[in-house]
């Protein structure tokens, strides 16, 4: 049958998240879901309809800069500020136990929400294609580049949203429809400032391996499992999740938008993470 899908408003001073929800029920699991750069609650509008998740609240925002929320009041898009408004969201809605499902930038902005969890409230996390290498950063990657040139307007709007997008993977995957749509609606001085975050933060160490997000992730001790479709991860992130024995997910044949593409396989692969 699904959810009731309901839209709220989390004000706080001149900023406000859009939030996609459910009925919030106090004291049953919640389902956290955080979008990728450029994206926005959209990418995960199945999980409404699907009604094996019922019996879980359902908490979908847009982050600050992305989607339907506001700009930054003071211009200050750092992931640390992304994840203090999520604990306040967290904590206004009064809910206590979660799994946090992130996908792309919002697997890395997962990664940290689960180490700074200081009361144990996030009970597993499913990250979708992360990042967790320095090899998986083609957009962010572009952007920081494009902005080095002096460049980056002309970049995010005819380069990205309409060349690379639309035109050449929106002919293949439908997915990044939807990913054009949100990206109509992200504030670019957001996307830029997020796009420099992901690329220093995976980027920063030495060796093989430089991505601290990656290091961070290794390191959570509570479950959780990385999935990827065989259409978009690097072969270098491949040999790092083997190499660190982590636990993975594959899904053949799907892109980025892996909970897109297959969407049927990939919420009967979460309900049954989550309850087993």
């Amino acid at each position: 049958m699904g959810n009731t899908l309901i839209e709220t408003i989390f004000k706080e001073g001149n900023e406000f998240n859009y939030i996609r929800h459910n009925e919030i029920t106090p004291g049953r699991m919640t389902m956290l879901f955080l979008h990728g750069l450029g994206e926005s609650g959209q990418c995960f509008q199945e999980v409404f309809e699907d009604g094996r998740f019922d019996k879980c609240n359902i908490i979908v925002p847009d982050l600050i800069g992305y989607g339907k929320s506001s700009e930054s009041a003071d211009g200050d898009y750092r992931f640390e500020v992304h994840v203090e408004k999520l604990w306040k969201i967290i904590a206004g809605l009064e809910i206590n136990s979660i799994i946090v499902i992130g996908h792309s930038m919002g697997g890395d902005i997962a990664t940290f929400l689960c180490a700074s969890d200081r009361k144990n409230m996030i009970q597993k996390f499913v990250n979708i294609e992360g990042n967790v290498t320095q090899y998986d950063l083609f957009i962010s990657r572009e952007a920081v580049k494009a902005a080095e040139e002096g460049n980056f307007t002309h970049w995010f709007y005819d380069e990205l949203m309409k060349s690379k997008i639309l035109e050449d993977w929106g002919q293949k995957y439908l997915s990044c429809r939807r990913y054009h749509s949100s990206l109509r609606d992200c504030r670019p001085e957001a996307f830029l400032a997020n796009a420099w975050e992901l690329f220093s933060k995976n980027t920063e160490l030495p060796g093989k391996y430089k991505s601290e997000t990656g290091r961070i992730y290794c390191s959570l001790s509570i479950p959780k499992v990385f999935c990827y479709g065989t259409e978009s991860i690097s072969s270098g992130s491949v040999d790092f999740l083997e190499e660190s024995k982590l636990k993975r997910q594959v899904f053949d044949g799907a892109f980025h938008w892996l909970m897109l593409d297959r969407a049927k396989e990939f919420y009967s692969f979460l309900f049954d993470f989550i309850y087993t």
